[in-house]
């Protein structure tokens, strides 16, 4: 059999679909770790600031009300992040294990401390437990 000069076209044509189509799903798989890494940075940016205005109450009782305010805030925001997670918006492994201690830290600490101990909140927060379950098995 021999080859004509459209035929090898075809194989040149064909080789460089496969080349754009490999390119296309890297390209792909790169902006969906950038987006990941985009909305873990902002939400951790909101942590922080959150953490920072913990910081500054005083102690005291007569500021407790807005340090539950705080807490409510700072928690919520820990259960869009386990919500994302749980939902695998976000699911670089990778990522989910640089984020684990922090996470196990806000649980035992803010948490169980400040949020379970108030009653309104026994069924709150069911992706944050669901998460923080699934991270303490692991």
């Amino acid at each position: 059999m021999v080859l004509t000069s459209s035929d090898y076209i075809q194989i040149i044509v064909a080789i460089i679909y496969a080349i754009a189509l490999f390119y296309t799903v890297v390209t792909f798989k790169r902006t969906k770790e950038l987006d990941q890494i985009t909305i873990t940075e902002t939400i951790f940016n909101d942590l922080r600031e959150l953490d920072r205005e913990l910081s500054k109450i005083p102690s005291g009782s007569q500021h407790d009300s807005f340090r539950t305010e705080l807490y409510s805030r700072l928690i919520n925001t820990i259960d869009w992040l386990s919500f994302l997670v749980n939902k695998k918006a976000i699911s670089d492994k990778r990522m989910i294990e640089y984020m684990k201690p922090t996470l196990m830290q806000y649980y035992e600490d803010s948490f169980v401390q400040n949020i379970l101990a108030d009653e309104r909140y026994s069924n709150s927060y069911q992706q944050f437990r669901k998460l923080y379950q699934r991270m303490k098995m692991a």
